[in-house]
């Protein structure tokens, strides 16, 4: 399979799995190093999982309090290279992770934040990206709403500038569709808890996602 066609390909996964949709979104051919990896949102429930989980490769986190290196990531590219400085593999988790969120907070606010993940990553070198981008891109197929909201649109934008990024600097980039995750929570509703995605399942994915084009 040739790399543009790699970019087209959908994986389909159980309901209850990290990703409904795990898009492997392209890859240059050959492989790629995951050297040090960066993880944005470090501090929330994800990160705060991914970083325990990946302890052995010694992650770094990155987020706005709490973490290894410290930014606000919608001061832009230029204010927060230096946080990506040394990474070869970033993983994008930084976002209001709320479905109902304003377009103050989930439209500009977490499509700025991956605009400048992406620009950090051009101007840092960094060669590989992993987003984590949410079943509410594709909403319609899971009925999740009968409209576009602004944390969907957010989501759908970080997708396309994750490829862009990919095809662009022609680095491979994944994107992968969690549902809705928070271990400590008990029962959710009955609409979250069929999304609920569990701590295996997300750790097993995200190591697929970074482990995907083993270095040669």
């Amino acid at each position: 399979m040739t790399a543009s066609a790699l970019a087209q390909v959908l994986l389909t996964r159980p309901h209850m799995s990290l990703v409904p949709s795990c898009r492997r979104v392209r890859t240059s051919k050959g492989a790629i190093v995951t050297g040090t990896i960066l993880i944005t949102g470090a501090a929330g429930r994800m990160g705060r999982t991914l970083l325990h989980h990946w302890r052995d490769r010694m992650p770094l986190g990155l987020d706005r309090a709490g973490a290894d290196r410290t930014v606000d990531l919608t001061s832009g590219p230029d204010a927060c290279v230096w946080a990506f400085a040394g990474a070869e593999t970033v993983v994008h988790l930084a976002a209001d992770p709320d479905p109902a969120s304003s377009y103050e907070s989930g439209g500009y606010g977490n499509t700025l934040e991956t605009l400048t993940v992406v620009g950090a990553c051009l101007q840092a070198g960094v060669r590989r990206l992993i987003f984590a981008s949410s079943v509410w891109a594709d909403a319609p197929a899971w009925r999740l709403a009968d409209r576009m909201t602004w944390y969907a649109a957010s989501k759908l934008a970080g997708e396309a500038l994750v490829q862009a990024w990919a095809d662009q600097t022609g680095n491979p980039a994944v994107c992968l569709r969690p549902g809705f995750f928070d271990p400590g929570a008990g029962r959710a509703d009955g609409f979250n808890e069929a999304l609920r995605v569990d701590v295996p399942s997300l750790c097993r994915h995200f190591d697929e996602a970074l482990e995907l084009f083993p270095v040669r």
